[in-house]
């Protein structure tokens, strides 16, 4: 007997119309399945993202603790401890040691636990310098005299304890167990005797210039005897010595350092490609053949001085396969004063000076070299210290607005620094915007606390950078500009963001050779997939505004997107084979994965073999080209593609509405459940 059908709003047809809208929601399960997927797990192995850590005001500071010292001189090494220094003053923390008791110049610095330990340095650190050999070990040179109460020098024990500085020469193997300590020579308290044995220079060096060569080896360069505002002929050291020593391993004397009186001290310097040297002091700037002592003139420092005490901020560009490396350095800053005093004081009112607000760039090894005028600061500042961010661009913070680096009792103005009207902004300094839009403080927020002379930043491996230091004065005081002790840290914008998940990196990287393979995880959006990049930051020793040793290289890289498994793949070279280490010098560097700007927790690698001396090199193998595999078609015919190089697909490619590859995606199990219902409904009502 035949079913009746009922009439009215209450039959089958009136049931069907109203499911039937629920059909047409199909295709949009299916799509809110693709857009919102299961929540990541950090870590997983098929998974790209991972939390970034924690909550954190991004571009913003946060004041997180204290050090227990000024930091003047500051590194992040490959034990993932900070190691501080700071000159021979009345420290509120102590260490016991060799010497008795007294105040603490060193502390090793946990930036997870955020603590500290002290460490006990035996002779006077002040204004030293310093870097990282090839094999990791990190070596400081140089300070100055021993000093008690106010900075007074002394030839005996003093309020200190501490040992002369002049020609020291001191070495640290990092630790994470707290078990390391300086290794160091016996000192004296006299500026005449042995001060270290073998590690001791063959003269006295306050602010020497150190720099990395290309064997792993070091360059450490002038200084001067004693100390004050500038330098003069009585005290200049215009000589350069190696580290191990090489030769006869004595001291060469380079010109260009008398030639640069008053004004020669942190000569600024950075290896070329070539192998060469630039150097840069007072105005005057040149290319140094060190193994034969020969020079090249280039062009001479337009508007400003920049280097110490008019302490600009500098750096070399980060090095990308976009421009074949080209070596380009930046100087921004200083001071536009003529007049420089002698090793007393400024001897007028230089606190009365605007500090300068230009920036210049220069290629040194380009075919015609010159000074080119960059976008201007948004200020001008002395003081201002570059920081590499993983995304390419750089940060600057501290520094003044008024005066130069330096203290002395001159009293001409507040307190006994040389530099007034602290900068508290930072900005952000894009090297690959167009001229005119470099500078950048959008969202960015004050500090509360001065950073002037003798503070330091570095960065740590979220990418936030650590900031502590300020102390323009000769001994610690709280008078105004008081000696900080204090701990920062400045978040970039990224920093609450997912980061890409760097697993699987090598430990050790080569200058040439085979490339590797990172695992992206599951993205197969072309256009986020293409933005992912590896940049390392060489390990570096940072005081004074200068960070020695201290250069970032994008490697070169291309990617495989295979839409059937839906993963994707970075292939990336090792370093040039060519130029090789003349380009990034070996050492420990810090590596980050960057997609779409943001970066991997940063991974230390060991650039090189891991030894002093020369460094294999060899072609770069070639990469495969970028590719996006497309998904196969197992019930269309094998003639169909699987494949295409390029920046598009061909074969059986689902498309997103931006027009970019997303692969098959098995829908949830409730989202296939519900299909199930709501098809079987309507096809119970539909029969």
């Amino acid at each position: 007997m035949p079913r009746s059908t009922p009439s009215g709003p209450s039959g089958p047809s009136a049931l069907a119309a109203a499911m039937l809208p629920l059909l047409a929601l199909l295709p949009l399960l299916a799509s809110l399945a693709l857009a919102n997927p299961a929540p990541r797990h950090p870590g997983e192995p098929a998974d790209l993202l991972e939390r970034g850590p924690y909550g954190a005001t991004a571009l913003g500071f946060e004041a997180i603790g204290d050090m227990g010292i000024s930091a003047q001189m500051m590194f992040l090494s490959q034990s993932g401890k900070v190691y501080v220094l700071d000159k021979t003053e009345n420290n509120p923390v102590t260490v016991s040691g060799k010497y008795g008791t007294h105040p603490a110049w060193a502390v090793e610095y946990d930036p997870d636990a955020n603590s500290y330990r002290t460490m006990d340095v035996y002779s006077n650190t002040f204004c030293a310098g310093g870097a990282v050999l090839g094999n990791g070990t990190w070596v400081v040179f140089g300070g100055n005299q021993p000093v008690t109460t106010n900075g007074v020098a002394t030839t005996g024990a003093g309020a200190y304890d501490d040992m002369d500085g002049g020609t020291a020469i001191r070495m640290l193997n990092p630790c994470s167990d707290k078990s390391c300590s300086w290794i160091q020579g016996t000192t004296s308290y006299s500026t005449t005797g042995d001060t270290g044995g073998w590690l001791q220079m063959t003269g006295r060096r306050w602010y020497p210039m150190v720099e990395v060569l290309e064997d792993g080896s070091m360059i450490v360069i002038g200084g001067d005897q004693n100390g004050g505002y500038v330098n003069t002929a009585a005290q200049d050291n215009p000589t350069y010595e190696y580290f191990p020593p090489k030769g006869d391993g004595q001291a060469i004397n380079l010109q260009f350092l008398s030639d640069t009186l008053p004004v020669n001290l942190y000569a600024l310097t950075w290896l070329m490609p070539s192998g060469l040297l630039f150097m840069q002091a007072n105005k005057q700037t040149i290319l140094l053949n060190h193994t034969d002592q020969t020079t090249t003139n280039l062009p001479t420092m337009p508007i400003a001085t920049r280097v110490y005490p008019a302490s600009a901020a500098t750096a070399m560009l980060p090095l990308i396969p976009d421009n074949d490396y080209k070596v380009t350095l930046l100087f921004c800053g200083g001071s536009a004063t003529t007049q420089w005093g002698n090793d007393g004081s400024p001897g007028y009112n230089v606190t009365a000076v605007p500090a300068d607000n230009s920036c210049v760039r220069i290629s040194p090894e380009a075919s015609n070299p010159q000074y080119t005028t960059d976008d201007y600061m948004f200020e001008g500042r002395s003081m201002g210290q570059f920081v590499y961010l993983p995304d390419g661009t750089m940060w600057m913070g501290g520094g003044v607005g008024m005066g130069t680096a330096g203290y002395g009792n001159d009293k001409y103005s507040v307190g006994q620094s040389y530099g007034q009207a602290p900068v508290y902004m930072p900005a952000v300094y894009n090297f690959s915007a167009p001229a005119g839009s470099r500078w950048n403080r959008t969202g960015l927020s004050a500090s509360a606390n001065e950073r002037m002379y003798h503070s330091t930043n570095v960065l740590l491996p979220d990418s936030s950078i650590l900031i502590s230091g300020s102390n323009p004065n000769a001994d610690f005081t709280s008078a105004q500009w008081r000696t900080r002790t204090d701990i920062e840290r400045w978040y970039p914008w990224y920093y609450n963001n997912p980061r890409p998940n760097l697993t699987n990196a090598p430990s050790n990287l080569t200058y040439g050779g085979a490339s590797f393979d990172l695992d992206l995880g599951s993205i197969t959006d072309q256009g986020v997939v293409s933005t992912a990049k590896v940049v390392l930051i060489r390990g570096s020793f940072h005081t004074h505004v200068i960070g020695f040793g201290y250069r970032m290289i994008q490697l070169q890289s291309t990617y495989t997107i295979d839409m059937n498994t839906g993963n994707a793949t970075l292939h990336v070279s090792q370093l040039p084979g060519n130029p090789g280490p003349t380009l990034f010098q070996p050492g420990p560097a810090m590596m980050f994965l960057v997609v779409e700007g943001v970066p991997s927790m940063g991974q230390w690698v060991m650039v090189g073999n891991g030894q002093l001396g020369t460094q294999t090199t060899q072609s770069n193998a070639a990469l495969p080209s970028n590719q996006v595999k497309a998904i196969q078609n197992t019930t269309s015919s094998p003639s169909g593609s699987t494949g295409a190089s390029g920046s598009s697909a061909s074969g059986s490619t689902t498309k997103s509405a931006a027009g970019l590859s997303v692969p098959p995606v098995a829908l949830p199990a409730a989202v296939l459940s519900l299909c199930t219902i709501v098809v079987g409904l309507v096809s119970a009502v539909l029969v």
